[in-house]
C-alpha cells in the first residue's frame, strides 16, 4: 500500500470516530465544538431530551416537550453570549454547529398565577421561563426600584423557617449589570440561635420589612454578562443559605 493510500484510510477513520451522546450545552458553555454524534441531548427550559438526528424543527422541539398547540408558544436559542433569539414558525435548528446552548419555551399569553400577580416590568424570556419553572409565585414590583419577589421558596434545614419570600432588586443595566445580595420576609434566624453575619439590615419594600442578606460575588463567582442571569443568581443564593446552616 502506497504513502498517499494509507494517509487516506488514515482521514477516513478519523471521520468515523462518532461520539454515542453529546449534550450540547456542556460543550457550548466550555466553548468547544460540538463533534459528530448519534444521539444529541439538548434542554427546553428546565427539561432534557436526547434527538437522535442533529436538526430539528420549532414546531418539533416543542412538540416533544409537551408545549402544545405549538402556535400558542414562542420558542428562543439561548446562545453563550448575546440575549436568547426567537426561532420562527417552521425554522430548523442545528444542535452540532455548537452555537446553540438551550432552548428557552413561553406561553404567548403572560401567565399571571391566579390573576392578581404584579408584571410592573418586563423580564429577560430566560428569566421568565426559569420563575414559570419554579413552580412558585411570583411578582415583579417597582417600588423604589425593580424588584422580582418570589414566593414561598423552600430552605434548606436549619432556619427557624421553612419556606420565605425572596426579593431580589434588577439593577440599571442588568442584564449585563452584576445582580447582588438577596432580601427576606419572614427575617430568617438559624434554629440553634446563632447570630447570622451580615444579615442586620432591613429593605421597606411593598409595605413589608425584609432582611438583607450582604454576599457579594469575587473571584470565581464574580458576574459573568451573557452567562449570568437571575437563574444563577437565585442558585448563588441558594449556595449561601446552604452553607450558613452547614457551619
Amino acid at each position: 500500500m502506497t504513502e498517499p493510500d494509507v494517509e487516506a484510510r488514515t482521514v477516513e477513520a478519523l471521520e468515523e470516530v462518532i461520539e454515542e451522546l453529546v449534550d450540547i450545552e456542556e460543550y457550548v458553555l466550555a466553548g468547544k465544538p460540538i463533534p459528530r454524534a448519534r444521539k444529541y441531548r439538548y434542554r427546553v427550559n428546565k427539561q432534557h431530551f436526547i434527538s437522535e438526528t442533529p436538526e430539528l424543527t420549532r414546531e418539533e422541539i416543542l412538540e416533544r416537550a409537551g408545549l402544545v398547540p405549538v402556535n400558542q408558544y414562542r420558542l428562543s436559542e439561548k446562545r453563550r453570549h448575546g440575549p436568547p433569539v426567537e426561532i420562527k414558525p417552521c425554522q430548523t435548528v442545528h444542535l452540532h454547529k455548537g452555537e446553540i446552548e438551550r432552548f428557552i419555551a413561553q406561553h404567548c399569553e403572560v401567565q399571571d398565577g391566579l390573576g392578581s400577580d404584579r408584571r410592573a416590568f418586563e423580564l429577560p424570556p430566560e428569566d421568565v421561563a426559569f420563575l414559570d419553572g419554579l413552580g412558585l409565585r411570583w411578582e415583579t414590583v417597582s417600588d423604589g426600584g425593580l424588584w422580582v419577589i418570589i414566593y414561598g421558596v423552600t430552605l434548606p434545614p436549619g432556619f427557624r423557617v421553612s419556606t420565605v419570600d425572596v426579593a431580589i432588586q434588577i439593577v440599571p443595566g442588568y442584564p449585563t449589570g452584576a445582580l447582588d445580595m438577596a432580601y427576606f420576609n419572614p427575617a430568617l434566624g438559624r434554629a440553634d440561635g446563632r447570630a447570622i453575619p451580615n444579615a442586620d439590615s432591613n429593605q421597606s419594600l411593598d409595605g413589608k420589612t425584609w432582611q438583607r442578606w450582604s454576599r457579594h460575588r469575587k473571584g470565581a463567582s464574580t458576574w459573568k454578562p451573557g452567562i449570568d442571569n437571575l437563574e444563577s443568581h437565585f442558585v448563588f443564593m441558594q449556595e449561601w443559605l446552604a452553607r450558613e446552616t452547614a457551619r
